[in-house]
């Protein structure tokens, strides 16, 4: 795996990004080419833990608060830059499973211009849940459960960067990720960017990797439902994001006719399961009306 940067986003999650160095790093090696931190706002503690522990971690932190988008266009800048040839990207509370991310490679290795190689995912927090493949540039209004392991190298469109192992050669060739999203939706964007340059994405079934993304379990109309558990600000750019990918990506028209029934349903989601509705409400509304007008970003939230 010397092809291949392991790249690590935080913001104030010291300890979590301590425990997947400590990781890494038990043989006093790492199997990877190289290992990024990307951070903001950093106070010190991850840097002087770096340097005590003598772990060769290329450490950047920004002056600015990155925002999720702008933490992996960094981290992707910083991995070509290293001369590898794939980079294995995960957040803080991601996971490095040595086996899976070799699954990866091999299966990214065996094909023609793979831009980006995705583990099957399994959500613990949505019932047990497998991700249903994502085949278009349009978010699921739900997710089901997958009855079977997912086919060895089934194309789809975008995944989540948590755990994705993206090749660099796009980002040489000046495929970036929109940092100016900030927060929410980079992934979709990018995976857009790719497929609008002619790499292919595909998913891995000898992968699997346990995504701990945030969800509530609900009832409507008697049956289960989960709802993405996410802080109020978070809502602004939700929309806000989802309509400038629409306006930036080749074929966006499909992406802006999905977003009439995306909204219906967040209303009701809204209205009857969120706190604080009535500011999740002017949130949503301000940040589409923010992403008609083009502006991108951090917003004034939080």
């Amino acid at each position: 795996m010397k092809s291949v940067v392991l790249a690590i986003s935080t913001f104030r999650t010291v300890e979590h990004v301590l425990t997947l160095l400590r990781s890494v790093f038990a043989d006093d090696d790492t199997p990877f080419l190289a290992v990024v931190v990307v951070d903001s706002l950093g106070d010190g503690r991850l840097a002087a833990a770096i340097r005590e522990n003598g772990w060769p971690v290329e450490y950047h932190n920004a002056d600015r608060n990155l925002g999720s988008a702008g933490n992996l266009q960094k981290r992707l800048q910083m991995a070509a830059d290293l001369g590898g040839r794939w980079c294995y990207a995960i957040n803080h509370d991601g996971e490095v499973d040595l086996r899976a991310v070799q699954a990866m490679v091999e299966a990214g290795n065996a094909g023609e211009r793979i831009g980006a190689v995705y583990p099957n995912r399994f959500r613990p927090h949505r019932g047990g849940s497998w991700e249903k493949p994502r085949r278009s540039g349009v978010p699921h209004l739900f997710s089901a459960r997958l009855s079977s392991q997912l086919a060895v190298g089934e194309e789809v469109v975008w995944s989540s960067s948590n755990g994705a192992l993206y090749s660099l050669q796009p980002q040489r060739e000046g495929i970036e990720v929109w940092g100016d999203l900030w927060m929410s939706w980079e992934d979709l964007g990018y995976g857009l960017c790719l497929k609008q340059g002619k790499w292919r994405q595909i998913i891995c079934a000898d992968a699997t990797f346990t995504d701990t993304y945030e969800y509530r379990k609900a009832k409507f109309l008697g049956k289960s439902i989960y709802i993405a558990d996410k802080p109020t600000w978070y809502q602004y750019y939700h929309f806000r994001n989802l309509i400038l990918i629409a306006k930036r990506a080749e074929g966006g028209l499909k992406l802006f006719i999905s977003l009439v029934p995306m909204l219906m349903k967040d209303l009701v989601v809204i209205l009857l399961y969120k706190s604080d509705p009535l500011t999740r409400l002017r949130l949503l509304f301000r940040g589409a009306f923010d992403g008609i007008r083009n502006i991108s970003g951090k917003g004034p939230f939080p």
